[in-house]
């Protein structure tokens, strides 16, 4: 019949009977005219006594289908009317038979229906009670006032409710229009006794699982929305989730359907009541995707690990105490506080059996967790390595910590290690002045044998670096450093490394005697007297060069510390040598010397002491200014006299040939041998003119120096000559003393009084 009607518009056949709609009498009468001509091709015989033709409501299937709605037949619903009470299982299971045949018009069907349900176990004693005379009345109720369904339009929005109690599924296929939302049909499923062990989470998903596929007829193929009333499964549904084991296959089967999960409150939701006022219960029945189960049991097996058994682990999680709190928190949504770490990961939790799965994962009992560590590092693999495979298999809450902590701990890995990471640098701060605190070290042995004894200045860095030819103990170190400190003074603090040289109590005893503390660094960790192993880098540097050009590694060592101690420091900005002493030493590039003006007061200090102490000198050593004049002839004093009998100067005549100063070149007139001599050390011979007097134009000096000679050689009164004041004559005396600073003026009152003496 199927196929002989098929491509004929506005029919539908079961079995034998045929009905023909259309929206308005002219489509009604255009189709029933195509099929009447396809069954009289096809030689079929209508029994016309049986056939209705033209009305707006007719009987089929058991139900009354009109323009308006769709209810069902009354002949049914008097057959439910005159239905006795059930005296045994089988007339029960053939009255609910009955009632689901109008399942769809009874919005809490599966709620309602329990306690009868409760019966049609054959484990269960057939007892009828109040409970079951309650639902026996309100289903018969419910049949005689029926709910009246309206038609699908594959043109109107269509939304599915779905909802879950601990014993029943309800579900309620909607339409929305310009004229309001119309019910479709209602369906209500009852739990199984293994579904009724799932949590509620699973429930809730399953709810949703079931109304589509309980609907595939009016959803395949078009975008519906599936509302729930369960939040959490807004986002379970969406491709990227990680769900449990069980709903996460649910997930996939329905990728074939453009359903979006939306979430109203359960008091919104109109599938509620099909669902809950049930008592929870074991109830004999089909589980409705039993390939679900399977999944989940070859999920369990193949995560197990292979040291240990399915039972070991079931009974084991059967005892464990956060274990059972899950179960419950899932299933009754209450988390004590031993379930407090799984709550966060809720969604992703389910039970196989007694075991625990999150996603497709084992969660290990307490009892288990160190036994499946040692497990997972048989072959000592790392931390990363250890947790990928725990995470393909197990789970547990801290896994990842106690995986680090179990590595950290195992004692093969440990002596296998890598070396830890360094500590953040501390940095020393700058001393308050130079030569404070020192690092000292030694660089060596060379291949000439010699060791180099390294010090560096924390505050100028400035370097002294000290050649030992001998051997590198103690007391020469000792030896060396003693002329260092004559020179800079002693320091406050020696930072040095744990050689036997510094670490002897002959240095310890050394730098307690002069006030030094001694810091050794810790050993096999150089990096923390860095300031002189940075010294030595560099150092190190130059003394190769010089080894691979076969040059002299003294010279370009002392070519290294002079350009070292002259140039600009990186963090200073100024020399070391600067930084030490207060100025840049000379070095052979080119410069502008520009000297530090010395203090003021200092300068004119030092001028009167210097001239305190000249006139002071002069008096006592009656010191008088050489005549001896360039072209004078001379007796030279001999430096060394043979016998006490020698006399104190040398026969031979010479001529002075230059004279500066007190700096006086002689010239041998009978050999021709050339003297420089002081001219204390010379006697001038007497002209045969006595009244001639030394040119002054041949003296190579200031001029007033031989005016200054004449007024003495003259017999000249002015003593002033003495301050190197020439010509000053003695009425000015007293001005000049007056001029004189204060503490100078009785003092060179003095000098004038007794320069008759």
């Amino acid at each position: 019949m199927e196929q002989i009607l098929s491509g004929c518009d506005g029919c539908v056949v079961f079995i034998d009977d045929v009905l023909v709609f259309g929206a308005d009498q002219a489509e009604h009468d255009l189709r029933l005219k195509m099929v009447r001509q396809r069954f009289q091709e096809w030689n079929v015989v209508l029994n016309e006594g049986k056939c209705v033709y033209g009305v707006p409501e007719m009987k089929f299937l058991g139900h009354v289908l009109s323009a308006e709605c769709i209810k069902p037949d009354t002949d049914k619903l008097e057959a439910i009317r005159c239905f006795r009470e059930p005296k045994s299982g089988e007339e029960l299971r053939s009255f609910i038979g009955l009632v689901n045949y109008l399942g769809k018009f009874i919005p809490d069907l599966a709620t309602i229906t329990f306690p009868l349900r409760q019966l049609t176990n054959k484990k269960q004693p057939f007892i009828w009670g109040r409970e079951q005379q309650e639902a026996f009345v309100k289903l018969k109720d419910y049949m005689i006032r029926p709910t009246t369904l309206g038609y699908f339009d594959v043109n109107d929005r269509a939304q599915l409710v779905a909802d879950a109690s601990s014993v029943g599924l309800g579900a309620v296929l909607m339409q929305m229009n310009k004229q309001g939302a119309r019910i479709i049909a209602y369906a209500s499923k009852s739990l199984s006794d293994v579904e009724q062990r799932y949590a509620q989470i699973e429930k809730e998903a399953l709810a949703l699982v079931w109304a589509i596929e309980r609907f595939h007829f009016y959803l395949y193929g078009r975008s519906f929305e599936l509302i729930t009333d369960h939040k959490p499964l807004e986002a379970i549904f969406k491709p990227k989730s990680k769900p449990c084991a069980r709903i996460e296959r649910w997930v996939v089967r329905l990728q074939a359907y453009k359903a979006k999960v939306i979430y109203r409150p359960g008091k919104t939701n109109i599938a509620d009541p099909l669902s809950r006022l049930a008592i929870k219960d074991n109830i004999s029945g089909k589980t409705f995707d039993e390939c679900a189960e399977s999944y989940v049991h070859w999920v369990t097996s193949n995560a197990m690990p292979v040291a240990l058994k399915i039972t070991e682990i079931e009974q084991a999680s059967d005892l464990d105490k956060s274990i059972q709190s899950v179960k419950v928190g899932l299933e009754q949504d209450v988390w004590s506080e031993d379930a407090s770490s799984f709550r966060v990961f809720a969604t992703e939790l389910c039970f196989a059996n007694k075991i625990l799965l999150r996603g497709t994962r084992i969660v290990i009992p307490e009892a288990f967790k160190l036994r499946v560590l040692d497990l997972a590092h048989e072959g000592h693999p790392g931390i990363t390595i250890m947790k990928q495979r725990l995470r393909a298999k197990v789970w547990w809450p801290k896994l990842d910590t106690q995986v680090e902590r179990y590595v950290r701990n195992c004692r093969g890995c440990m002596l296998v290690a890598a070396p830890s990471a360094p500590e953040p640098m501390k940095r020393r701060e700058l001393p308050s002045g130079p030569w404070q605190h020192v690092a000292i070290d030694f660089l060596g042995p060379l291949p000439s044998g010699h060791h180099l004894l390294v010090i560096v200045d924390y505050f100028s860095r400035y370097v002294e670096v000290e050649v030992f030819t001998k051997t590198a103990d103690s007391s020469e170190t000792i030896k060396r450093l003693d002329p260092i400190f004559a020179r800079f003074g002693f320091p406050f603090s020696i930072t040095s490394g744990n050689g036997r040289q510094f670490s002897s109590g002959e240095f310890q005893e050394y730098c307690d005697g002069h006030g030094i503390e001694l810091i050794t660094t810790t050993p096999y960790w150089p990096q923390q007297n860095g300031e002189v192993e940075r010294q030595n880098r560099s150092i190190l540097k130059r003394l190769t060069i010089c080894q691979a050009t076969n040059g002299n590694w003294i010279d370009e060592l002392n070519k290294y510390l002079l350009m070292y101690r002259s140039s600009p420091h990186s963090t200073t900005e100024k020399t070391p040598s600067e930084m030490l002493f207060g100025y840049n030493i000379r070095y052979r590039l080119p410069t502008i010397h520009q000297p530090k003006n010395t203090d003021e007061e200092t300068a004119d200090r030092d001028k009167q002491m210097k001239e305190k102490g000249k006139l002071y000198a002069d008096e006592r050593r009656n010191a008088k200014p050489s005549l001896i004049s360039v072209g004078d002839k001379v007796l030279v004093k001999k430096m060394a006299r043979p016998n006490k009998l020698a006399p104190y100067f040398d026969p031979q005549v010479f001529r002075v040939l230059k004279r500066k100063g007190g700096d006086v070149i002689v010239i041998s007139e009978e050999t021709g041998v050339k003297y420089r001599r002081h001219v204390s050390h010379l006697q001038r011979i007497p002209s045969t003119n006595a009244g001639s007097t030394p040119n002054s134009n041949e003296v190579d000096g200031p001029s007033n120096l031989y005016s200054l000679n004449s007024d003495i050689a003259s017999g000249s009164d002015e003593r002033s000559t003495c301050l190197g004041e020439p010509n000053v004559s003695s009425d000015s005396r007293t001005r000049r003393i007056t001029r004189q600073p204060a503490y100078m003026q009785d003092y060179v009152q003095t000098v004038y009084e007794n320069s008759g003496k």
